[in-house]
């Protein structure tokens, strides 16, 4: 991390603005590729205690002691996957004015919903990589609200969504540039927000290769009620075919309990060298709830490997049926029938990786500084 006060006038013309970092997940492996392409500093309200960041990036905390210190971590830190209302509603308001050097950049590229909250300069160019306009507040919010019965609280929830859409939407008027991470999201924000967006896939780098075919079938992603691994373990607990669970997460006991007394199905838990088990799988099988971009089916077809992917989410782009993979419906039953009539002698892993060419990082890299307004040479 580097002292704001020590820092010294400089050339580069773009910042980085990432609401905050609780962990390294895909929107912080996002602003941090992100930084590294564009060689520029990354401002974030704070970054929780054990999250470590690379070297080579230049962080700067904004409120790093008010959201991390021993009593107001326990009132503002992030809690219950960043659904403490406090903290979100303090990060949105400190963005507001964010951090005094930011106004000697030219361009600011926020990224993160909560970002979009800061508020520019006359002369500074606002581009913003919103991963997905709040999908509490919007495409999921009648799905959130039905899981609460009392009409208090479904009222007190309504209000409180109205206002949050409100300050949401003021903040849209200081963006200059909207840029998604998928036509999925593109297509949101035009629903949501009435603004067009430029598509610029999340940055996807590693060794992802074709070597062989060892016989199974692979799941990998953090163990999480919404990536469904509960489904696509169950599904193959009554099939012949064998499948490896990779990841680990909340779900691994559950998910072990189930694959108890089934040979053809292992829970590896986390595994480093994840492109290796990849490069030797038949298929890739994923399942996650109305996925934004889906790293692990992009990740899939730069291996070269058929993607059984469900129909929902941007993962449903991802697959072209009968060329990259099958799809199948959200359901045990569904998914059953998928697999039994796979065959991996209809792929060609050299078109599957042709086709999922537009995912590679050096495409990133060139359309990230089109979009921010760097020439390549930079």
């Amino acid at each position: 991390m580097s002292d704001s006060d020590t820092r010294e006038n400089t050339t580069d013309s773009v910042a980085i603005l990432h609401d905050r970092f609780p962990g390294i997940g895909g929107g912080e492996k996002f602003a941090i590729e992100a930084a590294r392409v564009l060689d520029a500093p990354l401002y974030t309200m704070y970054v929780y205690p054990g999250t470590e960041i690379p070297d080579d990036i230049d962080v700067v905390p904004i409120r790093q002691d008010k959201y991390t210190g021993q009593l107001s971590r326990q009132v503002l830190g992030w809690k219950n996957e960043g659904t403490n209302p406090l903290e979100t509603l303090s990060v949105a308001m400190d963005m507001t004015d964010a951090h005094p050097d930011l106004q000697e950049y030219d361009v600011v590229l926020s990224s993160a919903p909560l970002s979009k909250n800061y508020v520019p300069s006359t002369d500074q160019r606002i581009v913003h990589y919103p991963h997905s306009p709040p999908r509490w507040l919007y495409d999921l919010f009648q799905d959130r609200l039905s899981s609460f019965d009392y009409p208090g609280v479904r009222f007190v929830l309504k209000a409180y969504a109205k206002c949050w859409r409100a300050l949401d939407k003021e903040a849209n008027d200081y963006v200059d540039t909207f840029v998604a991470n998928s036509e999925l999201i593109r297509d949101r924000i035009r629903k949501y927000y009435n603004r067009d967006a430029e598509v610029v896939y999340p940055p996807i780098s590693g060794d992802w290769r074709h070597e062989d075919d060892d016989g199974y079938f692979l799941t990998w992603s953090r163990l999480a009620p919404e990536k469904r691994i509960e489904l696509i373990v169950e599904a193959f607990t009554e099939l012949d075919e064998r499948l490896v669970v990779a990841g680990d997460g909340e779900q691994r006991e559950r998910l072990e309990n189930i694959a108890r007394g089934h040979d053809n199905i292992e829970i590896r838990g986390f595994v480093e060298d994840i492109e290796s088990l990849v490069a030797r799988a038949t298929a890739v099988v994923y399942a996650p709830k109305q996925e934004d971009f889906g790293m692990v089916g992009a990740e899939t077809l730069l291996a070269g490997k058929p993607l059984i992917g469900v129909n929902e989410g941007f993962t449903r782009y991802q697959v072209t049926e009968g060329t990259t993979g099958e799809l199948f419906e959200p359901s045990v039953v569904s998914l059953r029938e998928t697999v039994r009539a796979f065959d991996p002698d209809d792929y060609d892993h050299d078109e599957i990786q042709s086709m999922a060419s537009k995912y590679r990082y050096e495409n990133f890299e060139r359309d990230l500084r089109r979009v921010v307004g760097i020439q390549a040479d930079r």
